[in-house]
């Protein structure tokens, strides 16, 4: 998974940048082969969201699934379990991005003084 984050406007993503520092969103590329399938699962602070650039996929979220194309957007709520596979015949491409409107947790500062 590659460090880069993006805006995602209508059927179009914009890359920008990750936002590294305070930990409020990521994102990833993911491709997926033909048939398989992720493993459920769910993010309990951070929203997720999906461009799916090409391909076809089936999402299963929150117990309900659906066939979702190329330049289709995908949004998965914080705390709702999602999975989904490739229902294509090529290998599917989408971008992946969490969000955490809540911040970090915890942060650190550090300072140092240095002898001269």
């Amino acid at each position: 998974m590659s460090h880069r984050a993006f805006v995602i406007a209508g059927r179009r993503a914009a890359i920008v940048a990750n936002d590294d520092c305070d930990f409020r969103y990521a994102a990833s590329a993911h491709y997926v082969p033909v048939g398989v399938q992720t493993p459920a699962r769910s993010h309990e602070r951070a929203e997720t969201q999906f461009l799916i650039e090409d391909g076809v996929l089936e999402f299963m979220i929150g117990g309900a699934a659906a066939l979702v194309l190329s330049g289709d957007f995908v949004r998965v709520p914080a705390g709702v379990p999602y999975a989904y596979r490739n229902a294509g015949d090529t290998i599917a491409r989408l971008l992946v991005r969490s969000t955490n409107p809540r911040g970090p947790k915890a942060a650190i500062h550090v300072t140092t003084t240095f002898a001269a």
